[in-house]
């Protein structure tokens, strides 16, 4: 006979006790590891299980229940491999699930492989909370044939006890599970994970070895090292107003390396009607950044999306709306060639249709081929919302970006093409970080380079906090290049009426959803925490001596360096130079002589 939820649980916590662990956590380690790959079998679980007793329904259905009015059974494969079914299911979250004791403050990580015995769909997981609401956890498409992983992450506001199940809309599938993990962490051990990973992919090690002309080495030579420009890009959006604007050209020079135009390469700017091209504004902008170095990303050639295509566009027939973004792409492209450093081609072609529609069903993927070849070497990307920042939109959700990625590459031609990941990150609630690091992990495991490219936090007095959380995350993800902070300013944009309006769930006609200045040019509350992340991250003014053996070594962000070296026996000669540290493995080794 089975024990009762509560009897489980006992047990539970006695034997993490005995193994001697708290309920919080035996490894405070992280797995990043995750799969875009439908698999055979499915691969273990993560974390032996975690919280969750029988994780691979080696002890059949013990630990688990029927959720809804279902069926569950276990099985066992040709393999030997076991694991548990859903079926007769009649809603849509009929399913099985597991119960927890769970607590709050902590950040939970779950994974589970999934399968179904027919067709494709979407399969969520959900917390059920005593309120009776559902917390959604994450998504996968789920196939028939072969074993999926969902990977996804929540945080509670309250110790509760709470139960994870499944759903799908296709209640005519069984739904199959293995393998299922839910991994908890402190605050203190998520943040601790994330400086390891910061020390491991951000940093390098660098021995500079000094000599003497002679090649005796040399000790006690004064080294002085400052980064003059960061490997990983950490950037703002812009507007037209840097043209003329002083104040915020010494704003931005000061602290930025990286850009993106908020509208102003976009095709409804630079061709508002047929045959009518003006690109004054984004050739002055371009101007101004090149003169400065600071680096660029093309955003965008095509929109799919129909409400923001220009009318003139959506009013010609069929081949003329492929003729025309044909010439538009050229245009663009060809000017703007060498200019910048990566190309979001086709918008946000998950959620849209719009070239798919009119042209056909490989719209996007051919724009993708034409591009690349008007354009050999700028990265191009992909640019989508929601998949960071709102999991219940299951349109974007990881798995899905990734069949977008394949799809555009199956098209003849782009077999090898690279499709770099945009995810804007427009967080309009408070964002999950756990869900977060778990959708960076399962697109990492595309092995293509992530950017945010369009952060943003909601307006409030949580903003600047939520966006330091935000930015921290990603900076940390050994799969994540770069960002790109959404706060182009604008006159009207960061106004004080702007700034003191209270409403923070209805945007205020003509306000910038996240200002990192004034129109002083004074930092707000986002903008001190933008300001200091960069020098956080950023080694300058390291100075040292070299050693007996005339080596300094030092481990250092990556990026670009000059570095001065001076010795008091040799006061009529300082060595001056430029290094740049990469990614790669042992010390970066630098000889010098003096």
């Amino acid at each position: 006979m089975k024990m009762n939820i509560e009897g489980k649980m006992l047990v539970i916590l006695c034997s993490l006790l005995v193994a001697g662990c708290t309920i919080v956590t035996c490894d405070s380690s992280y797995d990043y590891s995750a799969s875009v790959e439908c698999l055979e079998e499915p691969l273990p679980p993560q974390y032996g299980g975690g919280l969750v007793a029988n994780p691979n329904f080696d002890s059949g259905l013990d630990e688990w229940n029927i959720f809804g009015s279902g069926k569950i059974a276990s099985k066992q494969s040709k393999s030997g491999n076991n694991y548990m079914v859903a079926y007769d299911r009649s809603l849509e979250s009929d399913s099985f699930s597991f119960f927890f004791y769970l607590q709050k403050d902590l950040l939970y990580t779950f994974s589970a492989w999934l399968q179904l015995d027919r067709g494709s769909e979407v399969v969520s997981a959900f917390l059920q909370i005593p309120n009776g609401q559902s917390i959604i956890i994450g998504s996968v498409v789920a196939k028939s044939g072969c074993w999926s992983m969902l990977k996804g992450g929540f945080t509670i506001p309250e110790n509760m006890r709470a139960q994870i199940f499944l759903s799908s809309k296709n209640t005519g599938t069984e739904i199959w599970i293995d393998n299922v993990s839910l991994k908890p962490f402190t605050k203190t051990e998520w943040q601790e994970q994330q400086n390891k990973s910061i020390d491991r992919v951000r940093k390098r090690k660098i021995r500079i070895h000094v000599n003497r002309r002679d090649g005796q080495k040399l000790q006690g030579a004064k080294i002085i090292i400052n980064q003059t420009r960061p490997q990983f890009l950490l950037g703002c959006s812009s507007t037209e107003f840097i043209i003329s604007n002083t104040a915020y050209q010494d704003w931005f020079t000061s602290r930025f390396p990286v850009t993106t135009f908020n509208n102003e390469m976009k095709w409804y700017y630079t061709e508002v009607l047929p045959g009518q091209e003006n690109y004054t504004v984004p050739d002055a902008m371009v101007s101004f950044f090149k003169k400065h170095r600071i680096s660029i990303r093309g955003h965008t050639i095509l929109w799919d999306s129909a409400n923001l295509t220009q009318y003139w566009v959506k009013l010609l027939p069929p081949r003329e709306i492929f003729y025309a973004a044909m010439r538009r792409m050229g245009s663009v492209v060809s000017r703007y060639l060498g200019d910048v450093i990566a190309w979001d081609v086709m918008n946000e072609n998950i959620h849209n249709t719009f070239y798919e529609d009119i042209i056909g069903p490989n719209a996007s993927a051919m724009f993708y081929q034409i591009a690349r070849a008007m354009d050999l070497k700028t990265p191009l990307f992909l640019n989508e919302y929601n998949t960071l920042e709102f999991p219940l939109d299951k349109t974007v959700i990881p798995s899905r970006y990734a069949e977008k990625i394949r799809e555009t590459k199956a098209f003849p031609g782009n077999e090898d093409m690279v499709i770099r990941i945009g995810l804007q990150g427009h967080f309009l609630r408070k964002p999950n970080i756990s869900h977060m690091r778990a959708t960076l992990d399962v697109l990492g495991a595309t092995n293509m380079p992530i950017w945010l490219t369009e952060l943003d936090t909601k307006r409030g007095p949580t903003q600047a906090a939520q966006l330091e959380d935000v930015i921290r995350e990603a900076f940390s993800h050994p799969a994540v290049e770069g960002i790109i902070v959404w706060g182009g300013w604008k006159p009207t944009a960061c106004s004080e009426r702007c700034l003191t309006d209270k409403n923070y769930d209805v945007l205020p006609r003509g306000c910038a959803e996240m200002c990192l200045t004034d129109d002083n040019f004074k930092n707000l509350p986002a903008g001190d925490v933008v300001d200091k992340l960069l020098k956080e991250w950023k080694t300058t003014n390291l100075t040292g001596i070299t050693n007996e053996d005339g080596v300094f070594e030092q481990k250092v962000f990556l990026g670009e360096y000059t570095f001065k070296c001076s010795h008091p026996q040799i006061p009529a000669r300082t060595l001056e130079r430029t290094f740049n540290v990469t990614n790669g493995k042992g010390p970066l080794e630098i000889w010098v002589a003096l």
